[in-house]
């Protein structure tokens, strides 16, 4: 082959690789724990083409020709490895862009730093290896060459800053660590004090997926719009961040009304602006808002845009939340019939409508042809549960184990299943049974063990509830209910009070309005005879939760204190609501006697 006709061939590969690099660079840096600090690829730029004088070098002609190869055999190691020498040897925008991609996929993370390295010295205005620098540096938490990066993009051409300090954002918006985060989007708002995005990208950087600083947050985005007044994205950061306020809160009626009335001001003095239409229309689903989160989508839909078939598919999911299920299923059925939006995803909903209306044998119809994707594993749970509560509950418990579980999850959410179907029917030893089978796999799975407890209590096997209960605690020492658990268990048999007093109160500290523990907390106190912080925690738990067990305590509680007459009022009260609970009914029947 002479060096034209190799030269011609490598132009072919390599626009052959510009099609697919974006999907690529996604697939590959999601194995490495990479992706999601990656700009969307469609505001990812074209490095330059590849220089002649690379391409007319008959070595890495034919390097490249032999990557590709190898690519085509399946063999991305060696692909990578000849990629990341000639990228050295060429230092090429191009050749540096495929190897960073083949080098992430093979985990090779420090040589693919070396070569984005390159690549930015190849072609210093691009904006594409800056992203996946510092992609590379926040996943490896190297701080000092995640603050090059940053500092890199201060010395782009004023017309490409803007996009990339938004790239930057959206990847800090997703690093762990929220004090590196805004010390990073610092280095722009100091630098660069004028541009709306720095104030963005320091607002997202405070709060990313938690809601630590949402007021840091909400100073900043405040500051973006100043700048820039009823700025899209800002706008809609900033309804978020309320939303979030307001979950947050005690009572976050204001904040609510506030991040629609932030939205509402933006849309009124922008009325064409389809973005901020399109936020408000979530914003209102977000707020369980779906008759009115419908009537938005519909009204973008009508529009024609390309994305209508995705607003009208929102629109349906709309009336799914909002209970229409005649018209959820109508428009599911006929976006099914017409190829719209995801197959799996409109049949899991088909079923979840049959389901959620007790159509039990189309629910399970249309969970078995949901195809293998993300919605599969579910759907085949659903559809066990569907042919359990049709009375078939042997065939329920033969299909979970014919699944096949890919992954941990799917063996501990199968296992967890079919005790559900036993403990349903009455047959605790088998829900046991199952949870423990899943166990012999999976030893240290926090989960089934919790749920393993839970049943061994149910089967009178205290010692082995006692167990798993303090295996969970080592394994998760963050998990409030397994010290509830434990801590209960001991209060209710009257045993061990000052620890179950110990466990109890360390439960209270990890979650300290949670109905259950409160109730715990009134019940130990009960019992080591601290009657009055009994009453009160009692009253607490009653308030936030009207459940048979806590006013069975609290009544007793009461009744100790002689104040029968309140006791039996909370008691006849929850019989109402509740006239199959046996532990209220065996409480009334002791102490009445």
């Amino acid at each position: 082959m002479s060096v034209e006709a190799a030269s011609s061939q490598l132009r072919g590969c390599m626009l052959s690789v510009m099609k697919h690099r974006s999907l690529a660079l996604a697939v590959a840096l999601a194995t490495a724990g990479v992706v999601t600090f990656i700009a969307p690829a469609a505001r990812a730029q074209m490095p330059r083409p590849m220089s002649s004088q690379a391409v007319n070098d008959r070595a890495v002609v034919m390097g490249i020709l032999a990557a590709e190869f190898s690519l085509q055999q399946g063999d991305v190691t060696s692909a990578a490895a000849t990629y990341y020498e000639v990228a050295k040897r060429t230092q090429d925008a191009k050749v540096a862009e495929r190897a960073v991609d083949l080098l992430v996929r093979t985990r090779r993370v420090d040589d693919a730093k070396e070569i984005a390295s390159l690549w930015q010295e190849a072609d210093p205005e691009a904006i594409r290896p800056l992203q996946i620098a510092l992609a590379l540096a926040l996943t490896s938490q190297d701080e000092a060459r995640a603050q090059q990066v940053v500092t890199r993009v201060l010395t782009l051409p004023e017309d490409k800053r803007a996009e990339a300090v938004m790239d930057v954002a959206r990847q800090l918006a997703q690093y762990r660590d929220r004090d590196g985060a805004v010390k990073l989007a610092s280095v722009f708002t100091e630098r660069l004090p004028k541009l709306p995005e720095s104030y963005y990208a320091l607002a997202v950087a405070s709060t990313g997926n938690n809601n630590a600083r949402i007021n840091e947050s909400l100073l900043a985005i405040d500051r973006a719009l100043a700048l820039r007044p009823d700025w899209p994205q800002a706008v809609a950061v900033k309804s978020r961040l309320l939303l979030a306020r307001s979950a947050a809160a005690k009572d976050g009626t204001a904040d609510r009304a506030a991040a629609m009335a932030v939205l509402e001001k933006a849309i009124a003095a922008a009325p064409d602006s389809r973005e901020l239409r399109l936020v408000a229309a979530r914003t209102e689903f977000d707020l369980d808002n779906f008759v009115e989160a419908r009537k938005r989508f519909l009204a973008l839909a009508e529009e024609g845009k390309e994305d209508a078939d995705e607003m009208r598919l929102a629109a349906t999911l709309s009336a799914f939340h909002a209970k229409d299920w005649a018209t959820a299923d109508r428009e599911f059925t006929e976006a099914l019939a017409a190829d719209r939006g995801d197959p799996a995803a409109v049949r899991y909903y088909l079923g979840r409508i049959s389901e959620n209306q007790k159509r039990w044998a189309e629910a399970v119809d249309r969970y078995a042809q949901v195809p293998p994707s993300e919605r599969y594993w579910e759907s085949q749970l659903r559809l066990a549960n569907a042919l359990a509560q049709d009375k078939q509950l042997l065939q329920a418990a033969a299909h979970l184990r014919a699944l096949k579980p890919a992954n941990a999850f799917e063996r501990s959410s199968r296992a967890q299943a079919e005790s559900a179907l036993w403990r349903d029917a009455g047959e605790n030893q088998k829900a046991f049974d199952a949870i423990d089978a899943a166990l012999m796999v999976d030893a240290d799975d926090a989960d089934l063990l919790y749920e393993s407890a839970m049943l061994a209590e149910r089967i009178d096997r205290m010692d082995e509830a006692e167990k798993r209960l303090r295996r969970v605690i080592a394994l998760q020492p963050k998990r409030a209910h397994a010290y509830n658990a434990l801590g209960y268990s001991f209060a209710d048999r009257n045993i061990n009070l000052d620890e179950a007093r110990t466990l109890i109160e360390k439960a209270h500290d990890l979650a300290p309005d949670d109905a259950a523990i409160l109730d715990s907390m009134g019940w130990v106190a009960f019992r080591q005879g601290r009657m009055n912080d009994a009453e009160s925690y009692l009253k607490r738990a009653y308030e936030k939760f009207q459940d048979g067990e806590i006013a069975a305590h609290l009544g007793e509680v009461l009744w100790a204190l002689g104040r029968k007459d309140e006791a039996r009022n909370i008691w006849q009260t929850q019989l109402k609501a509740q006239p199959d609970s046996d532990i209220l009914k065996k409480t009334i029947a002791r102490l009445e006697r």
